[in-house]
């Protein structure tokens, strides 16, 4: 019976964490135009938006207690958990904020739920692999730090800058929201690494003052502004359903490619994990190769001729 409250508390704060994106939404359409090679601006119109602040209330209530509520959960309830989440959002995108997915695009949506469920699969019986407490090598070297860092950061530039490109002319298309949902996402699961070594952290040593001391609690706060910069941009111009889907799937993996690199967190070494992990990766990076870049170009209506 936990595991059936804790579960429950899981879906509710993951439902809370995606009404977030609902608000943000609410609040980007109603901002002025929104640049990303402008990212003080950006930062100015979120912070001054009470409906922004609201939404934003709202994530990290979200986010601390799915924090809670996953920390009781194997990783094996967790990611269905975030998979019926993200279905939730998308049903409501698609019945009450109208928008339309083509076949290619709800095929991509089913392998990003079974990427997700096989990855929950290949957890151990305790659910999370065990984590290197000391953090040695992370804390004494910056260069496993910046492997994760340097790529996260490249990508959100490098799309905030072809996504602000300006074209024209009969051929000009909208970004689908993938780029976008690729840049946030990296950035985003980054951020839940910082807080996952933060909380490594205070177990460790169980002091305030390791923990600033580590570079943690600035690697969480500062991507998580990168990411929610982008995110408010991505809502402004491109489908919530697309921009939430594949910032979530690319978050869950960026966290566990982060953790291997900067926790010691082995990939499964059985062959049925091992499988069932390397079949969800490959899954996810398949759905998002299917997605499509840009937007369809809008038919105009044929104009009737007066009889």
């Amino acid at each position: 019976m936990h595991d059936v409250g804790h579960a429950a508390l899981a879906l509710i704060a993951t439902t809370t964490y995606y009404v977030a994106f609902l608000i943000f939404r609410v609040s980007a359409r109603r901002m002025e135009p929104l640049r990303g090679g402008r990212p003080f601006r950006v930062a100015r119109l979120m912070l001054t938006d009470p409906i922004w602040l609201g939404g934003g209330l709202l994530l990290f209530l979200g986010l601390g207690y799915e924090i809670v509520a996953f920390s009781l959960l194997p990783l094996t309830l967790v990611q269905p958990i975030f998979a019926v989440g993200l279905v939730l959002l998308v049903a409501y995108a698609v019945w009450f904020l109208d928008e339309r997915l083509t076949r290619r695009e709800w095929t991509s949506m089913a392998l990003f739920v079974l990427a997700t469920l096989l990855i929950g699969m290949s957890a151990g019986r305790d659910g999370e692999p065990v984590a290197d407490a000391t953090l040695i090598d992370t804390l004494t070297g910056p260069w496993p730090m910046l492997a994760m860092c340097v790529p996260a950061f490249l990508v959100a530039a490098l799309v905030w800058l072809v996504g602000d490109r300006r074209t024209g002319g009969r051929h000009a298309r909208r970004l689908s929201g993938v780029a976008y949902g690729i840049g946030a996402g990296a950035c985003a699961g980054l951020a839940e690494a910082g807080i996952r070594g933060i909380a490594i952290v205070h177990a460790d040593t169980g002091s305030l003052l390791a923990i600033l001391e580590s570079p943690y609690p600035y690697l969480t706060l500062g991507f998580a502004a990168i990411a929610l910069g982008q995110l408010q941009v991505a809502l402004q111009r491109c489908r919530v359903a697309i921009v939430a889907a594949v910032l979530t799937v690319i978050g869950r993996l960026y966290l566990i490619v982060s953790g291997s690199v900067l926790f010691g967190e082995d990939w499964p070494s059985d062959a049925g994990p091992f499988l069932l992990r390397t079949a969800g990766f490959g899954l996810a990076l398949a759905a998002l190769a299917l997605f499509p870049r840009y937007e369809e170009r809008e038919r105009p209506e044929p104009v009737r001729q007066p009889a």
